[in-house]
């Protein structure tokens, strides 16, 4: 194999870099599909080529059990104090390893089923027109808070057979887990906010279970429960923690699947208004808008043993970030990729990763995609964007927008 060498680090996860990523991303696509990222007081392997990071997300030789790593940007004087998050987290079926991510990956598969989710499109449907429903004609909106963060949250919750009252509460959870979670250079602040939330998450779950084990209903609680009583391994915990899961992703993607591709169309009212005039596009769309503003902009791996990738040795126990928002650009995978084209086809875009931690509730983040953005085109045709240019939120792994204000 060859040297472990340590190059110049390139910066990538800045603020002036957030607001517009892709012409940085073009460039390193130039100089090659490997680069070493400054990441502060840290740096990290990075790969940025589609086939790379493919082939990454699916090599059994690196892990996804990397809970523990992501309290090392913290000051190694208080990482002690962040155990039960790394616990907590390592809970969550994205943090998992065969045999015990293939055991959980087969339980939960039975609620998130293709026909399953499809059986949700008219629940989904009823969901969005009640919410826009008081919007008004040229009315002023900011989309982030009265639509797109909202209501991918009423749709899991009813899912998982939670009180509205609590979807604002759950939001600011889902938050201060993001802003943690996305951020490779993470504070202790940030650590203590998503701790936080994780411990009243837990709690909340656990007297939800303990409820819906006296009263069973056709929530997914009820479901994992009839899977757990049934015989099948799930612990107590994972239960708990995989309802935690079900809920961060099922708002922090959605919410910004439906934000970045408005913020597209907006910017590109001609195939806005092609979509607005061929809704049986939407399928299409909703993959090309994964693709162009990818939500989930890199994941991370950990290195099982020494490896050699694009020629470079890497030890065994470092990290590596596969950039999906760049693969997601690569030239060589997609033509004109800096280009909308809701038309594209054979479109293998990897917004959801790759390989055996495919994004489980990618069907549904699908279907409340294409539901919530025709929706939004056919009711307001004459929507577009107003006030000055949106800002994107400083959580670089989960790409979405501050606000978005249009006039409906």
């Amino acid at each position: 194999m060859s040297k472990v060498i340590a190059p110049g680090k390139k910066v990538v996860f800045s603020d002036d870099i957030l607001q517009d990523p892709y012409p940085t991303y073009a460039r390193l696509h130039e100089e090659g599909p490997l680069h070493y990222l400054d990441v502060g007081k840290w740096a990290v392997w990075s790969v940025f080529s589609h086939a790379e990071c493919s082939s990454i997300a699916k090599d059994p030789r690196l892990s996804a059990k990397r809970a523990q790593q992501m309290l090392l940007p913290l000051p190694f004087t208080r990482q002690a104090e962040f155990s039960e998050l790394a616990r907590m987290l390592g809970l969550w079926l994205i943090f998992m390893d065969p045999p015990e991510h293939t055991r959980l990956r087969k339980l939960l598969n039975k609620g998130f089923s293709p026909a399953a989710v499809e059986g949700l499109r008219p629940q989904v449907e009823t969901i969005v027109a009640r919410m826009l429903e008081p919007i008004k004609q040229g009315s002023e909106v900011e989309l982030m808070r009265e639509f797109a963060n909202p209501m991918p949250v009423r749709i899991i919750s009813e899912m998982l057979g939670i009180p509205q009252e609590l979807h604002d509460t759950f939001v600011s959870w889902s938050r201060a887990i993001a802003l943690f979670r996305g951020n490779p250079n993470r504070t202790v602040e940030q650590a203590r906010a998503a701790q936080d939330a994780l411990v009243e998450l837990t709690n909340f779950f656990r007297k939800t279970v303990a409820e819906r084990r006296r009263n069973k209903g056709n929530d997914l609680i009820s479901l994992l429960i009839d899977i757990e009583e049934e015989g099948d391994a799930l612990t107590e915990e994972e239960l708990y923690a995989q309802c935690i899961a079900l809920l961060f992703a099922g708002h922090e993607t959605t919410r910004n699947l439906i934000g970045n591709g408005m913020y597209a169309l907006l910017r590109h009212p001609e195939q806005a208004a092609e979509l607005r005039e061929n809704p049986a596009m939407i399928r299409t769309a909703v993959e090309e808008i994964l693709r162009f503003e990818s939500p989930v902009q890199f994941t991370a791996r950990v290195l099982k043993e020494d490896i050699e990738v694009c020629g470079q040795r890497i030890p065994k126990g470092w990290s590596i970030l596969c950039m999906l928002g760049a693969a997601n650009r690569d030239p060589k995978q997609f033509k004109d990729p800096n280009h909308l084209n809701l038309k594209r086809l054979n479109n293998q875009h990897l917004a959801f990763s790759a390989g055996p931690h495919f994004c489980i509730g990618s069907q549904l983040a699908r279907l409340e995609g294409q539901v919530a953005i025709l929706n939004l085109l056919q009711r307001f045709p004459e929507i577009k964007l107003t006030g000055p240019r949106p800002e994107w939120a400083s959580t670089f792994g989960f790409r979405g927008l501050k606000s978005l204000s249009v006039v409906m």
